[in-house]
């Protein structure tokens, strides 16, 4: 997981730029009146023929057009026929997998809050002060900055890197940092803080005990912690502080009895934790290196999957790492697993989802064949399609939960007067079919309206830059 072709030094005075606090672009934005338009709020009923009224790039007023005053001067949008959905959140991408356009492809497809998984903190101050200017258009980001790591996954890039004659290492090793015991797990939460990060990420771990340490010094310092699964059983890792699960749940739960597989998603309940399955890399990486090869590489790759005109040449590099490294890989015993594993976790998905479990909608975006921005609606998709939720709750999972899990649910996350005006407009209703989340009519960040036309012209900017 990382990040750009060249990285971005730091820059003076970035202390100040916490990541929660980045809202937009400093100039102010239009006072707007969006007209007639149906509000679709995951924690609400639908509303039809409502007005919202933003100013200062906040929502000031909500309710029935014919009583709601529009101020002179404010700029009209003609919403009829239109659903209003809160700004959406892809809760699991890494930048320095993606590079830099991910950005704009990002609010392109109605994203105006991501949580980043971990990655170069320099270059994600760098791009949160570029948008803050309104030099650069990007979503608001959360991080936790560095990914914490055993020393033996550390060692073993070094060692893969070098079989292979690869950049692997290079890319990798700069945003990860090493805990091997609780003396390392106290000096890595020290420097997190230092770093004003949101929370933390932890992908591998030396030990139990080295996992322990984490939960305890990110609970002194008042972090959640989102993790991989880790050596340990998932129910222990909750009781003792885990906050955000990652991925799927291996090995498959569908192996255990019913019994046995509620007890580990009522721990979740429980512990007030939350589950992130990505749906979509678990699909994703259960194709063989030659055909994830042909979908990416092959002349007719774009023809195949117009995504793939978006993919810049520093992501095309990660992924061709990744497709190299399971080449070998062939065999109809990996795709079989790898099947077991997705229904697998649509069934985790949907039993969890049953007894309560908080689920957010990530994608891993960066990963092989996960493309930025508009993978979220493939994930959206397939917790409607497979893992069975509603619409409704597939879109909580995308809005108000990853706002709640960020601690910034007072701002974000719903449209109601004083919540910062992220909001995408949407041409046909999303209750009815999920897929119409991407009929994008327009998008406001922040309250900054971009429309149909400018959206395009975010795409086209990107599709012309990714091809140079």
């Amino acid at each position: 997981m990382k990040y750009v072709a060249t990285r971005i030094a730091p820059i003076a005075a970035l202390g100040v730029l916490h990541a929660c606090a980045s809202v937009g672009s400093n100039a102010a934005p239009d006072a707007i009146a969006i007209v007639g338009v149906t509000i679709i709020d995951p924690s609400e009923a639908a509303a039809s023929d409502q007005t919202i009224l933003i100013a200062d790039g906040v929502i000031t007023a909500v309710g029935r057009s014919s009583a709601i005053a529009i101020p002179a001067g404010t700029r009209r949008v003609d919403a009829r026929g239109k659903f209003a959905i809160p700004g959406l959140w892809d809760a699991h991408v890494h930048f320095m997998n993606t590079g830099v356009t991910a950005l704009p492809l990002l609010v392109a497809n109605g994203i105006t809050s991501v949580r980043e998984m971990g990655g170069y903190i320099d270059s994600t101050r760098a791009w949160q002060a570029r948008m803050k200017a309104g030099t650069l258009v990007g979503p608001r980001i959360v991080t936790p900055g560095p990914i914490l790591e055993s020393p033996r996954y550390l060692q073993g890039v070094v060692e893969r890197s070098a079989r292979a004659n690869s950049q692997l290492a290079l890319r990798v090793l700069p945003y990860r940092i090493r805990v091997g015991d609780s003396i390392e797990a106290r000096r890595a939460i020290d420097s997190l803080v230092k770093l004003h990060v949101d929370f933390v990420k932890v992908r591998t771990s030396a030990n139990p005990a080295a996992f322990f340490a984490i939960l305890r010094e990110a609970r002194r310092a008042g972090f959640r912690v989102a993790a991989h699964q880790q050596s340990l059983p998932i129910g222990v890792a909750l009781d003792s502080g885990l906050t955000d699960l990652q991925h799927g749940i291996f090995p498959p739960l569908s192996r255990l009895s019913e019994a046995s597989r509620d007890s580990i998603y009522r721990k979740f309940v429980a512990n007030g934790a939350w589950y992130t399955p990505t749906l979509t890399i678990t699909r994703a990486v259960g194709l063989s290196g030659d055909s994830a090869a042909r979908a990416i590489f092959s002349s007719d790759a774009i023809r195949l999957d117009e995504r793939r005109a978006y993919a810049s040449p520093w992501l095309l590099g990660w992924w061709r790492m990744q497709v190299d490294e399971r080449m070998g890989d062939t065999s109809s015993t990996r795709g079989a697993e790898a099947e077991e594993a997705y229904r697998s976790s649509a069934s985790d998905v949907q039993r969890m989802h049953a007894l309560g479990v908080n689920i957010l909608a990530g994608t891993d975006a960066g990963s092989v064949l996960v493309y930025p921005g508009f993978a979220l609606h493939e994930e959206l998709w397939r917790l409607v399609e497979d893992a069975k939720l509603s619409p409704r709750d597939a879109l909580w999972s995308a809005t108000i939960g990853p706002a709640r899990f960020a601690r910034l649910d007072d701002r974000l996350g719903a449209l109601s007067a004083g919540k910062i005006a992220d909001i995408v407009l949407l041409d046909a209703d999303p209750l009815t079919n999920i897929r119409n989340t991407r009929r994008i009519f327009a998008v406001l960040q922040g309250g900054r309206l971009f429309n149909r036309a400018e959206l395009d012209a975010l795409l086209s900017q990107v599709r012309s830059t990714v091809a140079h």
